[in-house]
């Protein structure tokens, strides 16, 4: 009569450490599924700002006026401040694509598209401050990650802009005055 006593009492306490352990390991995935991996912010980047190089250009041919991307986000809101690695490097790339186009156009090359359509000197030097202007806005509320991308972008936006003369030199000015203020 004690052994019966005895294997029921494994029996028991084996029963114990099976829930034990079943709820050990379930609990932490329920948790993360109810309460999820965030802190409640929302910190993801607008979709606009992950759009292709061509809508930028589109978007930027409004400049000096407010440019807003897909008509749902401006440049500067493609800057949030705690943004992936990914999107950070998707949205440098299409900035850093866009800024080399610009300025392919103000040294009166044809850009990599080959459009008949692509805008004057003066026109992409506006569009190329602009875009300059509006990262730093975005990356002056960001606490400073994006900063090595603006930069990267101001060397891309301003290569060959010295020789393009005054006028263009200007326009850029301008349009990177409008993009602090309006980007």
């Amino acid at each position: 009569m004690g052994t019966g006593w005895k294997r029921k009492r494994r029996a028991c306490q084996d029963c114990i450490v099976r829930k034990t352990l079943a709820f050990a390991l379930i609990l932490p995935a329920l948790l993360v599924v109810v309460i999820g991996c965030s802190d409640g912010r929302k910190i993801s980047t607008p979709p606009a700002c992950l759009a292709a190089p061509e809508f930028w250009l589109t978007a930027l041919s409004n400049a000096p006026e407010r440019v807003v991307i897909e008509e749902s986000a401006s440049i500067s809101e493609c800057l949030p401040e705690k943004q992936t690695v990914a999107n950070q490097e998707e949205v440098g790339r299409t900035a850093v694509i866009v800024a080399s186009s610009l300025a392919a156009s103000i040294k009166g090359e044809t850009n990599a598209g080959g459009e008949s359509n692509s805008p004057t000197a003066d026109e992409a030097a506006l569009m190329a401050g602009y875009l300059v202007g509006a990262l730093e806005k975005g990356a002056n509320e960001s606490e400073g990650i994006h900063d090595v991308m603006v930069t990267r972008v101001e060397a891309a936006a301003t290569n060959g802009l010295e020789a393009a003369g005054p006028a263009a030199r200007q326009q850029y000015e301008e349009g990177r005055d409008a993009g602090l203020a309006e980007g």
